[in-house]
């Protein structure tokens, strides 16, 4: 059971406190002098914990901007929506597999290609983590990525950043060793006992994702009783247990894992609630690019048979659409320059003020 206070965002500005104690009703509060009285209030009734959790929780959900900061290259978060675009080095990823498998000179024509196009991020992986698939070795996924990793360097500089798409600490260290900058992990680092110590030494950025299973058995009888509480709960851990060895509370960025042990409902309860994340203080990624759940949707509620992942684009960018508006900061995505264009409209729209 839960030792969080939970603060959820409500329509019209409406704020629900929900506490740890089954006997503590819970408490629906509007602006910040609602807060300071319920604050006073724990504080006086000796349950200063509450009061001090409670705070901390209402600042980062009025947080709106972050920084990613690694050697010298920066990201500013908030404003503008990033662009992470997605290389896969696989054989049998769900929807590119094959195309840049064993591929180098493609591979880095690719990335010219997606940076030329907007993105901001490069997410390079060496195994298929869809549904149903198995793992790889740490040499057989090494084999795939550094040598790309390499040619990229090599070919289109340094000032551009890359994730490393593992959850292999191996992996993650020689891949940020030859010019990677950032940590990909599905598993939010529980598959993998050294990835946190390993994140901590290289000091790089981490994004903690969440999954239920594993890969090849994560959309067997999957089964929550509030999906965004648990997903809060495991990042929220997660991150805990990350800076219990050493990784510096600004280097993380969390995943709510769409698709990652989820069924459709699952993935649409997420993104409906997203901004319930933002209690957690870190710069939020959303994945939702042509994952099976859009397909379905579209097909049960429009009558669309999508048999390629490709088909998905529109459903994909509608589904960002809501994530974004309701607190992602980078979204990850196959088409980078529709989602560009996509997200270019909408952060301006957005953003404007009337003068």
């Amino acid at each position: 059971m839960s030792l969080s206070v939970h603060i959820i965002p409500e329509e019209k500005n409406i704020y629900k406190i929900i506490f740890p104690d089954p006997f503590t009703e819970p408490v629906f509060i509007e602006n910040e002098d609602q807060l300071k009285d319920l604050v006073n209030r724990l504080k006086l009734e000796g349950r200063s914990e509450y009061a001090k959790e409670i705070t901390q929780k209402w600042i980062n959900l009025k947080k709106d901007t972050f920084k990613i900061n690694y050697k010298g290259k920066f990201l500013n978060l908030g404003q503008k929506t990033a662009v992470m675009g997605i290389l896969n080095l696989t054989p049998d990823s769900f929807s590119d597999g094959g195309i840049y498998y064993k591929e180098i000179d493609k591979a880095v024509e690719r990335v010219a290609q997606m940076l030329e196009e907007g993105a901001d991020i490069i997410d390079i992986g060496g195994e298929s983590t869809r549904p149903g698939s198995k793992p790889v070795s740490v040499d057989e996924e090494l084999e795939r990525v550094i040598p790309v990793i390499k040619a990229v360097r090599k070919e289109l500089g340094n000032n551009f950043l890359i994730s490393i798409d593992t959850y292999k600490s191996e992996v993650a260290k020689q891949a940020v060793k030859e010019g990677a900058d950032i940590v990909n992990d599905i598993s939010g680092m529980s598959f993998d006992p050294e990835m946190a110590k390993t994140v901590a030494q290289l000091d790089c950025p981490v994004i903690i994702n969440h999954i239920k299973g594993r890969p090849e058995n994560m959309q067997k009888d999957v089964y929550y009783d509030d999906v965004v509480f648990e997903v809060i709960e495991f990042l929220d851990s997660q991150i805990r247990y990350g800076m219990s060895k050493g990784i510096k509370k600004d280097r993380f960025i969390i995943d709510p894992g769409i698709g990652f042990g989820k069924y459709v409902e699952h993935n649409i309860e997420i993104i409906k609630r997203l901004s319930e994340l933002k209690v957690l203080g870190f710069p939020i990624l959303i994945g939702i690019s042509r994952k099976s759940f859009v397909g379905i949707v579209l097909e049960n509620f429009a009558g669309r048979n999508y048999p390629f992942p490709s088909d998905r684009l529109f459903g994909s960018l509608g589904a960002t659409a809501c994530a974004v508006l309701n607190g992602a900061h980078i979204v990850r995505t196959h088409d980078v320059k529709e989602t560009v264009d996509f997200l270019t409209l909408l952060d301006t729209i957005r953003g404007y003020r009337v003068v």
